[in-house]
């Protein structure tokens, strides 16, 4: 063979293994499989604190006058982000709905108090008062009534500050306490301050002994109205499925408290499998299914998905695991630009940026593929 043809043919394969080295180092592939810290890290940010108050006006039939504006509340609970998209959010209908009666004599009564010498009052006095004596809204017969919704860090107080930190909620649909307790929520979408979602996962498929994870805004005795509230975390089991009112709940071994009612409650995939709406002890408490969270939802036109801050947020995380700090920050980058409050967020950016300069950082090589199994 001519010397230079088999040079050729020498280099011509040289070459071709250069190349096949090179491209099976393109699509280098990295899993990485989500943990169950990684999961609850990436919901907290769809979970929120809810403050509802009511306001009217007393008639005073006694003196045939009306009162300045009384108020009653705020009562606080958590809820929860199901479509960024849209705005809407989960919480259970206690939080949101009160019993008019319980509102009217409340407010009565602090006018009384506020207007009369009430250690001489009888029960019929009282009476007297309550059956009397009305309240009626700036807008109608009915109290008016405000829902305001608070990400990440939360106040319980009266909302009389409104800052970046409150987002004001319409309710669009309750189910009673009596009933199935779920209301349904829709915020209007503000710049710079993209919401975050949970997926509803299939509670029909719960056993007993599962391991779940609570997130919301429990109070306890040491809380005042000015104390500043963050999301907290707690993980306990499934108990039961038992029939209550002629509707399915599951009961949960599980630490919670006022200001919990409408957690969310999550399996080990993340997934939201119920919401808290009631508790006979600090442990033993109850959940409506996801099931039934969804039927509502569907009812209202609801779609159950995440939003791009989700996506991003996730990507970083993984990233920030895998100790390539540099792609990370790039991903916490860009859910600040969707949400400037993303505090989590804002979080991982400063921890991969302090592992960058103790000189942790992986070389992330071009071409990698990183495949996240969920």
């Amino acid at each position: 063979m001519n010397k230079k043809i088999l040079g050729g043919l020498i280099l011509f394969f040289i070459l071709i293994f250069i190349f096949s080295i090179s491209a099976l180092g393109c699509t280098r592939e990295i899993s990485y499989e989500l943990t169950s810290q990684d999961r609850v890290i990436m919901a907290q940010p769809a979970v929120c604190y809810i403050s509802t108050y009511y306001y009217a006006y007393v008639y005073d039939a006694w003196y045939d006058d009306w009162s300045e504006l009384y108020y009653y509340g705020p009562s606080g609970g958590t809820g929860f982000c199901v479509n960024p998209n849209t705005g809407n959010i989960v919480t259970a209908g206690h939080v949101v709905d009160i019993p008019i009666d319980e509102i009217k004599y409340a407010i009565i009564e602090a006018y009384i108090n506020d207007y009369y010498d009430t250690t001489t009052f009888t029960d019929d006095d009282w009476n007297n008062a309550f059956n009397t004596f009305r309240i009626e809204g700036e807008n109608g017969p009915d109290p008016d009534r405000e829902v305001w919704v608070q990400f990440n860090t939360a106040t319980a107080g009266l909302p009389d500050k409104l800052d970046e930190n409150y987002t004001q909620a319409e309710v669009i649909d309750v189910s009673p306490w009596e009933q199935r307790d779920i209301a349904i929520l829709k915020t209007a979408p503000v710049t710079g301050r993209s919401l975050s979602g949970l997926l509803l996962g299939d509670s029909s498929m719960i056993e007993v002994q599962d391991n779940i994870t609570i997130i919301g805004y429990p109070w306890t005795a040491d809380i005042s109205w000015e104390s500043t509230l963050t999301p907290t975390v707690a993980t306990g089991v499934t108990s039961a499925k038992k029939m209550v009112g002629g509707t399915e709940v599951i009961q949960v071994d599980i630490t919670a408290a006022p200001g919990n009612s409408g957690s969310p409650v999550l399996n080990e995939e993340g997934k939201v499998i119920g919401m808290l709406t009631m508790g006979t002890t600090e442990s033993v408490n109850f959940l409506r299914p996801s099931t039934d969270i969804s039927a509502m939802l569907s009812k209202n036109g609801v779609t159950n998905t995440q939003g791009m801050a989700d996506e991003q947020f996730k990507q970083g995380i993984v990233m920030y695991r895998l100790k390539y700090y540099s792609e990370a920050i790039d991903n916490f980058n860009a859910v600040l630009n969707l949400n400037q409050r993303h505090l989590l967020a804002q979080e991982y950016r400063s921890k991969a940026q302090e592992a960058i300069n103790r000189g942790e950082e992986e070389v992330f090589k071009e071409g990698t593929k990183v495949n996240i199994v969920e």
